[in-house]
């Protein structure tokens, strides 16, 4: 495992997008991506957003051979440049239209947030050619070691990912279906 600089924003983008631009099931991803235009166009956005904000506020970490992604949200500070991706992020990926949508969202998250100090798995992407060879979990085992003794917490939208990160420790504490996917919470001690 390595972890990411600024250089590898790109890298790091690319395994992120090849993960996600073909998964069109209700989800998080796709609840915040306007569905007007170029979906590429506005997956990279986020992704270059989720990664820009994790460096910024956390880590990312990759895979020795870099077809694995994974990146920790483990403080929130204010900052400018937090600002500014953050509207870029909503000009680029979200639009004005879905605001209003994508903030009743993170209301919902952060209702179900652990009361306690916590570190965020904020998402995790193998390159689709490479899922289920071991290397996601490989990758999540020698980050949470990074994290040890940390109150690790996840939200997913599927049974498979759901599955996965039970099988790796993760504790379901919640789920909900109050948007048009469901929502599980997990955490890690």
């Amino acid at each position: 495992m390595k972890k990411a600089t600024n250089q590898d924003k790109e890298k790091a983008v690319d395994i992120l997008c090849q993960a996600f631009i073909d998964v069109l099931i209700p989800n998080s991803i796709n609840f915040v991506i306007n569905k007007c235009g170029n979906r590429y166009k506005r997956l990279k956005a986020l992704m270059e957003f989720q990664f820009d904000l994790s460096i910024l506020d956390g880590n990312v970490f990759l895979s020795d051979d870099y077809k694995g992604c994974i990146l920790y949200l483990d403080r929130n500070k204010l900052s400018l440049k937090k600002l500014l991706l953050e509207i870029k992020l909503l000009f680029i990926c979200i639009g004005l239209n879905n605001i209003n949508k994508v903030l009743k969202r993170e209301k919902l998250l952060k209702n179900f947030h652990p009361e306690e100090k916590f570190i965020h798995l904020w998402l995790m992407a193998v390159i689709p050619t490479e899922q289920g060879t071991g290397i996601g979990t490989k990758l999540l085992k020698d980050s949470l070691e990074f994290y040890k003794g940390e109150l690790i917490y996840i939200e997913t939208t599927t049974v498979e990912n759901r599955t996965f990160y039970t099988q790796n420790g993760f504790m379901i504490f919640h789920e909900t279906f109050e948007l048009d996917y469901p929502l599980y919470f997990l955490k890690y001690v």
